[in-house]
């Protein structure tokens, strides 16, 4: 390169060697991944440029140069010197040609073209010529002049959308694109190739581009806000005028202004000075203390961690930055410094160049884009779901007169109600086993109901092995449900009963297939959506139902349902019927576009403006000569399984009548993309999928998946406490705590009784119930999971069965089991949230008492049994669902990938408990993760491993979709697959017995069970590179699935 400097200023030595050189750094470059940034240093880029601009169309010399450049404008940096230089006019010229005797030149010329748009001001560089209308031109008249044999140029079309598609990620591209009239061009020319499966990449470029320069609309409705509004305890209301301000974010910027301006008024002197009195937070004070306090009061190995060498990347960029500002004699600074300059002043010390070009190269890496792993890190598992802005501002302060540390005397007074399994006789136990936790009101109702109908109104579900559970008669249980669903308190007024909650319907008896992706109607149906705003159809575009108008005007008292006698009954409306005001639903607006099309809008989690994803509605008044389209216009998850087979499900009371009672997986040309409703960076996403009914005016329910209601749960909990055996068996009921709205809380005691007279039990495994170790069981923490109630029911059924492993974990383990740890968010309908607005899986760190209960009193309940009983806790395990992969995974602590540091001392035993499920049916140990990351240590899992040393603990991810692997490979996931996944489970569970875990021993070797310093940085690496592989396989194989899902890679990192 220096050489070649001094050849292009010495005009006399000519360009035979320049060539020369050019041809030689064309061959190296390849394995040179910091030539660009050499170029760029060695101001050789304008020599390059100006042998392009002689040798354009030389088929021997302009490759060799057109190849040195794709290799410099794959640097951002790089590639702006290349602009600055003039250096796009000449690659335009040869990239927008239509002489085919310059194919090859053309093709290289392209891409070297959109190496130099990557980014947006590259982009917004570039547009300030004709660029833009110049590329529709070309790829027009290619297509035009070409005919039938358009599959010969369609690789240089493919490079110029790519070019274009950058283009218009600048205002100005989008400008120029709209002038000339892109939109009817692309479209036409996207139409004319539809039918062609050769021209599947062009026509998803196509949509990109369209869809990026579509004008952003709003959704029709007058607030992106929650219409219900739940009055939170007195001092907490600025938590809900927060998330009003935040859905507006004109507001935020008018803070932000104020806020600039304020600053400015204040001297710099002053602002240093309050800078340096400011105190910590408390809630952070408090997060802090309660960790060192409760690992000191640990009877285990304490851990030894750094406290800042591991830490996370943006903590370690800001402390370097800190650094860098505030110690001018540090080397790295001066390097900084020195940067600056370094594109003007001349690069005689050849010392001084190298300096000069590490530190170069670490500017270009921070300035081009993320690191991989960040990316593929973000959002790379379900618990992740917000930012870390918003995690940051999840922490609320603890209640006045509350006290952050919690000691064993007021653990023992609030907990020990819970343990009376470990005191009282058996007697006693027998005794307190038969209260329930309903009002009294209630339970003499529930009584008189079930005396004259037990057992004979119970059938048994399955006889096909020797476990099986009872299951109510549908009267019995409308009865029982109808009867409960009363006292079930929600944020606004119910007006019915949904038919399937309330008659307790079934799983489809059959297994169901993933759905075929259908690549042409996904296209089909963005192109349609296109097509209606270029050529806006007679449409009605009338709203048929809209929540908000009716949510406070109900006059309904009691709660049924008449859905058979409305069955068959025809309305005098022509259109579609509506409804969303029970259990779990949440429908917002429905809007009828045409006669068989209609838009709806779902409603977000309480006191909140975002979250949607779960949705749960009735629809009536329908026809059966027609079908009917839906398109749910405002998702936000950057993709979904819908793309890759899943389907909704729906529920037909006239099915039921006909003796039917089946949730069924329904729904055809099922479609996932993006639309263009939003404003700035709020995106929302559209799910589309038709339904021709089979009966006409039937009502139907239709649901992101088979939902599970609290008052479902409650029903169960009579049906359990008047089926199991009451002679063996330890099941208790207890209220944990109220809800924020009043609701209980149901924590569940299952063990057996000590009885050594049991000719059954060997007395080895017998042990009595104060020496027994607890299994603690959590689910439905978000309320849009309901695949988590589904496990957990199957997990209690087998529990109280009479199956001999059932009957020996009872023997080893007592279980506490707390089914539903967000009550108010399922009742309501909320996706993730509870009425607090927060995420209750962050919260527990430092939970609230009086906003989160719920964890409040199950982190004081295993405090207890850590630091006041002592009791061992074998394992505990909180259940999710999963909503963009496939099959059922765990993710657990590994202690030495913790994010500030590995864990020494601590077990890495942490792995052997997945590995026990690698024979389960559609269990997927590649997609188990056991890192920590800054982001989640609020959540159960971590703050059970970190701050009570409980090795096991575990969040367990369970699909909405299906499986590709195993036995149930191609299948989706039903109610009762999932009820045996919680069967398999336990029989799972008792490999932890004491003689599994001396075997333990023998497959993983003593010397590694616990973190030292030499085994740690090997296992980190291993542990990231599985992750990382992992993880880009999970979004290839999502991305690739569908062109609808490719479709989405504009935005970012696919979910």
């Amino acid at each position: 390169l220096n050489t070649l400097r001094t050849v292009s200023e010495d005009r006399g030595l000519g360009q035979d060697v320049s060539l020369q050189i050019h041809q030689i750094l064309a061959i190296i470059g390849r394995h040179d991944k910091r030539l660009a940034l050499k170029a760029r240093l060695f101001k050789t880029i304008s020599c390059t440029i100006g042998l392009l601009r002689i040798y354009s169309y030389n088929a021997k010399i302009c490759p060799v140069l057109l190849t040195l450049l794709k290799i410099y404008a794959k640097n951002a940096i790089t590639a702006s010197s290349i602009c600055r230089a003039s250096g796009l006019q000449p690659l335009l010229r040869l990239a927008l040609t239509l002489d085919r005797r310059h194919a090859k030149l053309q093709k290289l010329s392209i891409t070297v073209v959109r190496h130099l748009t990557q980014t947006k001001k590259l982009a917004a560089r570039a547009t300030s010529t004709t660029i833009v209308r110049d590329i529709l031109a070309v790829v027009f008249l290619m297509d035009k002049s070409q005919g039938q044999n358009r599959l010969r140029t369609i690789k240089i079309k493919e490079g110029l959308l790519k070019v274009l598609l950058n283009l218009v990620k600048s205002k100005a591209g989008r400008v120029q694109f709209l002038e000339a009239n892109g939109f009817y061009l692309l479209y036409e020319l996207a139409m004319n190739v539809l039918p062609n499966d050769n021209f599947c990449t062009f026509l998803d470029l196509s949509c990109q581009v369209m869809l990026h320069c579509c004008p952003k609309q709003q959704l029709p409705i007058d607030t992106i806000f929650s219409p219900v509004r739940y009055v939170l305890p007195q001092g907490y209301d600025y938590i809900v005028s927060n998330e009003l301000l935040s859905a507006d974010p004109q507001i935020i910027k008018d803070l932000d202004d104020m806020r600039e301006k304020c600053k400015s008024a204040v001297p710099s002197n002053e602002r240093n000075s309050n800078s340096e009195q400011r105190i910590r937070p408390k809630s952070s004070m408090g997060s802090s203390t309660t960790r060192a306090s409760s690992a000191s009061k640990s009877t285990t190995t304490t851990t030894c961690r750094p406290k800042s060498s591991k830490g996370t990347k943006l903590d370690k960029k800001k402390v370097e930055q800190k650094t860098l500002s505030k110690k001018k004699s540090n080397t790295n600074g001066n390097k900084y410094r020195q940067v600056s300059g370094l594109d003007t002043n001349g690069l005689d010390d050849v010392e001084e160049t190298g300096i000069r070009l590490v530190e170069d190269e670490e500017l270009d890496d921070e300035d081009s884009s993320k690191s991989d792993d960040d990316d593929e890190e973000e959002d790379d598992d379900e618990e992740d779901e917000g930012s870390n802005k918003e995690n940051l501002s999840n922490s609320i302060p603890a209640p006045n007169g509350e006290e952050p540390i919690r000691d064993s005397i007021d653990l023992s007074r609030a907990y020990e109600q819970f343990f009376d399994e470990t005191i009282d006789p058996i007697y006693m136990l027998r005794l307190k086993m038969a209260q329930t936790i309903i009002d009294p009101h209630t339970d003499s109702l529930l009584s008189r109901l079930f005396r004259n109908m037990l057992p004979a109104s119970l059938t048994p579900l399955t006889t096909q092995s020797k476990f099986s559970h009872w299951r109510m008669s549908s009267d019995l249980y409308f009865q029982t449900y109808s009867t409960l669903a009363k006292s079930t308190r929600s944020a606004y007024q119910f007006t019915k009963l949904a038919y399937p909650d309330a008659f307790n319907a079934l799983c489809y008896p059959r297994y169901e297939p993933m759905q075929k992706s259908d690549e042409r109607s996904n296209r089909t149906t963005l192109l349609g959506d296109i097509r209606r705003i270029l050529y806006p159809p007679s449409i009605y575009n009338r709203t048929i139902y809209d929540f908000d108008a009716i949510v406070d005007h109900s006059t309904i008292t009691t709660l049924d349902n008449d859905d058979e006698q409305r069955c068959h009954r025809r309305s005098n409306t022509d259109h579609l019927l509506f409804d969303s005001r029970f259990e779990c639903s949440n429908l917002r607006k429905a809007i009828q576009i045409t006669e068989e099309e209609y838009d709806l809008i779902l409603r977000p989690d309480i006191n909140t403006f975002r979250y949607h994803q779960w949705f749960y509605f009735e629809v009536s008044n329908m026809r059966n000569d027609i079908t009917y389209r839906f398109n749910i216009i405002n998702f936000e998850k950057i993709n979904s399984q819908f793309n890759v087979g899943m389907q909704p499900v729906m529920f037909s009371v006239c099915d039921a009548l006909n003796g039917k009672p089946y949730w069924r997986r329904t729904g055809e040309k099922i479609s996932y993309y993006k639309n263009t409703y939003g404003k700035k960076k709020k995106i929302y996403y559209t799910l589309t999928f038709n339904i021709r009914f089979t009966y006409a005016n039937d009502i139907c329910y239709i649901a992101y998946h088979y939902p599970y209601t609290y008052t479902t749960l409650r029903t169960d909990l009579i049906n359990w406490s008047n089926t199991y055996d009451r002679t063996s068996i330890y099941f208790r009921q207890q209220v944990l705590c109220k809800t924020l709205s009043g609701n209980d809380c149901p924590l569940l005691t299952i063990t057996s009784f000590y009885n050594q007279n049991d000719l059954y039990r060997n007395e080895k495994q017998t042990i009595p119930l104060h020496e027994r170790s607890y299994v603690i069981l959590t689910a439905r923490v978000h309320p849009g999971e309901s695949n988590a109630s589904w496990i957990m029911k199957g997990i209690i059924d087998y529990l109280l069965s009479d199956e001999p492993t059932a009957r020996i974990l009872r023997d080893r383990f007592i279980f506490k089991i707390i089914p539903m740890l967000n009550p108010d968010g399922v009742i309501n309908g909320c996706q993730r949230c509870s009425l607090a607005t927060k995420d209750l899986n962050r919260q527990w760190s430092s939970p609230n008492s009086i906003l989160f209960p719920t964890i409040y009193h199950t982190k004081g309940l295993i405090a207890y049994l850590s630091m006041c009983c002592s009791r061992p806790i074998t394992l505990f395990c909180d259940f999710h669902g999963h909503s963009r992969q496939k099959n059922f995974f765990f993710y657990g602590n590994d202690p030495r990938v913790h994010f500030l540091g590995p864990a020494y001392g601590r077990s890495t035993m942490t792995k052997y408990f997945p590995k026990l499920f690698t024979d389960i049916q559609g269990f997927a140990l590649q997609s188990c993760l056991f890192t920590m990351r800054k982001q989640k240590e609020g959540c159960a899992r971590i703050v059970v491993w970190d701050e009570f040393k409980i090795d096991f603990a575990y969040t367990m991810e369970a699909t909405y979709s299906g499986f590709d692997i195993g036995l149930y490979k191609g299948l989706q996931v039903q109610m009762s697959i999932l009820q045996m996944i919680g069967h398999d489970f336990c029989r799972v569970l008792i490999k932890l017995v004491d003689q599994e875990l001396k075997t333990a021993e023998s497959v993983i070797p003593i010397e590694e069970l616990f973190v030292t310093n030499e085994n740690y940085l090997q296992e980190k690496c291993t542990s990231n590179g599985e992750e990382k592989r992992r993880s880009s396989s999970t979004d290839s194989s999502s991305s690739s699935s569908s062109s609808s899902s490719s479709l989405l890679s504009t935005d970012g990192g696919v979910q």
